[in-house]
């Protein structure tokens, strides 16, 4: 399902809510020419409250699926805030030390910034994985950050605080990873479109006329637009409804900002 997430939003909604409309009147079609179903009026009144049910049990199904992915791709803009706050200290503790190799990491940890905003971020988006050179740029920085010698005691306390930094930054990358590979259980998935069928199954009963095939359009039109909610933020970090780079690119601004304000900072 990965070459949806690389078509645009409107584009994937379309298709989304298009192919659930034509399967669902196609269905319809189908269904009244194989079982040409009449119904008296008892029969009648039992079909409506029985779709009533089962509309609401798969009303609930969709909602749950449509929560759950939300807390998922929440969670995920949550890891990426926290990675850009966490690169936004760790860049100004570095700057406290006044030494040529702290003043390197810090240049490094810029750099995979960059990288990560630049080169790794469409990878995400586009292929559900990281990029070496990233990936590379965060284990040179790591190793710079590691090679500090702090002289006296404030510097080997802020060499504590930097590596404290450092690990934690190692953490967030690590869970913005692995949210690459998040997704949906198959299980509810398969849940939710059976009870969604059922609810169509129901309509499917009703003679058809114009009314009934309205009520049909407007159903799987529903449902079609529910499925691409929970599609498009089912995956976090591809396509076009992902979650942004953006703290990430103004910690990078800020720190821009910083070093242009420093006094006998490289130009």
């Amino acid at each position: 399902m990965l070459f949806l997430y690389n078509l645009p939003a409107a584009v994937m909604g379309m298709l989304v809510v298009g192919a659930t409309l034509v399967a669902a009147l196609a269905g319809y079609l189908l269904f009244r020419r194989c079982f040409p179903i009449r119904l008296d009026a008892e029969q009648r009144g039992m079909t409506v409250a029985m779709m009533s049910a089962v509309t609401t049990i798969n009303s609930l199904l969709v909602a749950f699926a449509a929560v759950t992915v939300w807390g998922t791709y929440d969670a995920a803009a949550g890891t990426v805030a926290a990675e850009a706050a966490c690169a936004t200290e760790l860049a100004r503790d570095l700057a406290s030390f006044g030494k040529p190799d702290a003043r390197a990491a810090r240049r490094e940890l810029i750099v995979y910034m960059e990288h990560v905003v630049r080169d790794e971020w469409p990878q995400m988006q586009q292929h559900a994985r990281a990029d070496a050179a990233t990936e590379a740029a965060f284990s040179r920085m790591f190793a710079t950050t590691n090679r500090i010698t702090p002289t006296g005691d404030r510097e080997r306390a802020l060499l504590t605080e930097v590596l404290a930094r450092v690990n934690e930054m190692t953490k967030l990358r690590e869970h913005r990873l692995q949210a690459l590979d998040v997704a949906m259980p198959a299980t509810l998935w398969g849940v939710m479109l059976i009870a969604s069928a059922l609810s169509l199954v129901l309509l499917y009963v009703l003679p058809a006329t114009r009314f009934h095939f309205g009520l049909v359009t407007i159903w799987a039109t529903t449902l079609g637009l529910a499925f691409f909610f929970v599609l498009a933020v089912d995956r976090p970090f591809a396509g076009e409804v992902s979650v942004s780079p953006a703290p990430l690119r103004h910690a990078i601004e800020t720190l821009a900002a910083e070093d242009e304000g420093r006094p006998g900072a490289p130009a």
